[in-house]
């Protein structure tokens, strides 16, 4: 087609706000998640941890499942069986009935008035171990902070507690969300092997069954190569689209909060209450707003749901593959074909080896406060915190020098999009066939090492990752990533609902046996001083840009 139909089309996506050019219909995108959830009718009676977050959902607004009883299932499954998954760092059982106890009552008076209710309102939650709740320990699973208590509410937890969601509790991260295994927890389908990392805990808790629903960070690849790695779906939005105010940072220049579901739909149900501007998170005002009534919950329909869908797939991304996850993806591709979708090879840009000095010195500016307290770190991330905090040594010229070579990376990517008139990229979840839980150590998130996950971090540009399989060598889930221009996520999470409803793995239950543990029960204390909701010093960050769709000229 004609660079002038190339321009067109890539104006039309920034613009409109739907990757798909109008191929996947806008009403689908824009009508309201409580009338998308499933016809209660159509819910199985069972466990109700067996359920996904939409369907409990469902349940609970018709009024055929109680707060208190899904919570029940939740902490008694967790007792039951959490000894050998490690998850949970905290829990707030206390917290967790009165809160059921108050969705209830909102429930309750939603269906006599007809007046509509949030769809996440009495589902519970579990918090990565990076976000503050006031008076709730925050320690972002470090000896470092173990006494540490929550001065205040992240803007996460403030949206999620304004929804009426329940808060059952915080999982482990990889100490101060640096490394990509998250030893403390094993992988729910294996506990010889890593859950990924650093949201390694959220990954398991849900894909364990421990909790519906979990917010996680993705710094780099944090959410999604846990999501590969336990058969769960993530979703990292643009970054400014979910706000970080009250977050423990990594690097305040790539940290994206956002959720961990049994499915896209759930992932994306939770999105539609995290995602919007906070007056306390200026960047979070730097975009288009969230669609009217949140993102998408169900699949296009058709025979071939994805006709017309242009889907990049970057030169060299299944080099590193083992045969068997080869395999996987090369059948996850023949799916997307069946389904309408054309496939295209593209040259992905590569982000600047510079980029890493300047993520160094970020993660050396929060950690500088803790530097009489080194010994106090996990053995082999110490030297990589004391790299951090003598990188400060950057002169900030340089340091400016590195975001302009962000910002020129970043235009590469949305060319590439325009050049090649593509609607989503994809590439692997992750690059091995398993990790056992001590591979990687002292290695950091910022490596890349894992999986190819930076683009989606330096580009600030949205990526879901989701199930396609199992190893038939290691019987672990192997998933895949989807991306797309920045502030596109309801075309990026329809392409994906599509792709997932023919690939329904994330169904799926890991056999977890039996292994009851003594829950670490923490009932509210005074908060912390603060000034910050973290009760540290150097969370919030000082500088911090929007994602933009610009191409610099290029």
């Amino acid at each position: 087609m004609s660079s002038r139909t190339s321009r067109r089309r890539f104006l039309g996506t920034a613009a409109g706000g739907v990757v798909g050019l109008g191929l996947l219909p806008a009403a689908r995108a824009a009508a309201r998640p409580a009338s998308r959830l499933p016809d209660p009718a159509t819910v199985p009676a069972t466990d109700p941890t067996m359920l996904s977050a939409i369907e409990a959902a469902s349940l609970l607004q018709a009024g055929r499942l109680h707060p208190r009883e899904l919570l029940d299932a939740y902490l008694r499954r967790s007792r039951d069986h959490d000894g050998g998954v490690g998850a949970w760092i905290h829990l707030y059982p206390d917290l967790a009935y009165a809160a059921a106890d108050a969705a209830a009552t909102r429930l309750t008076a939603a269906r006599a008035s007809g007046e509509p209710v949030s769809p996440l309102c009495g589902l519970p939650i579990a918090l990565k171990d990076l976000f503050a709740v006031g008076g709730l320990p925050l320690t972002a699973s470090s000896n470092v902070l173990r006494d540490n208590v929550a001065a205040g509410d992240s803007g996460v937890w403030r949206r999620l507690r304004d929804a009426g969601a329940v808060l059952l509790g915080h999982v482990h991260t990889d100490e101060f969300a640096i490394g990509v295994v998250t030893p403390q927890v094993a992988n729910p389908w294996n506990t010889q092997y890593s859950p990924g990392g650093s949201s390694g805990g959220s990954a398991a808790a849900v894909a364990a069954r421990f909790a519906p629903l979990s917010v996680g960070s993705d710094t780099g690849g944090s959410l999604r190569l846990p999501a590969s790695a336990c058969g769960v779906s993530a979703i990292k939005p643009t970054y400014g689209r979910v706000t970080s105010h009250g977050m423990i940072p990594l690097t305040w220049t790539r940290d994206h909060p956002g959720p961990i579901g049994h499915s896209l739909a759930d992932a994306s149900l939770l999105l539609g209450v995290l995602a919007g501007e906070e007056t306390d998170d200026p960047v979070t005002a730097g975009g288009p707003g969230v669609p009217e009534g949140g993102y998408p919950l169900a699949p296009p329909t058709g025979a071939t749901p994805l006709a017309g869908v242009r889907i990049g797939l970057p030169h060299g991304a299944t080099d590193r593959l083992a045969p068997e996850l080869r395999r996987l993806f090369d059948e996850f591709l023949a799916t997307a074909r069946a389904l309408g979708a054309e496939l295209l090879p593209v040259s992905m840009p590569h982000p600047p080896e510079s980029l890493l000095a300047g993520d160094t010195a970020e993660m050396g500016a929060y950690h500088r406060q803790f530097v009489d307290r080194l010994g106090e770190y996990r053995i082999d991330l110490a030297p990589l915190v004391s790299a951090a905090v003598a990188s400060l040594a950057l002169p900030v010229a340089d340091y400016f020098s590195l975001e302009r070579d962000r910002l020129r990376y970043q235009h590469q990517y949305n060319a590439m999009f325009r050049d090649h008139e593509l609607d989503v990229i994809a590439l692997p979840g992750a690059l091995d066939d398993g990790c056992p839980r001590d591979a990687f150590a002292g290695l950091s998130v910022l490596s890349g090492v894992a999986g190819d996950v930076q683009w989606a971090n330096y580009t600030g540009a949205p990526a879901v990752s989701f199930p396609v399989g199992r190893s038939a060598e290691t019987g672990l889930p192997f998933g895949v990533q989807l991306g797309a221009l920045p502030w596109q996520e309801s075309g990026l999470i329809s392409v994906g609902l599509a792709l997932q409803e023919a690939l329904p793995v994330w169904r799926d239950v890991p056999g977890v046996t039996p292994t009851p543990r003594e829950l670490p029960v923490v009932t509210p204390t005074a908060p912390g001083p603060g000034p910050d909701p973290t009760n540290t010093l150097g969370a919030a960050a000082p500088v911090r840009t929007p994602a933009t769709l610009s191409t610099g000229g290029l």
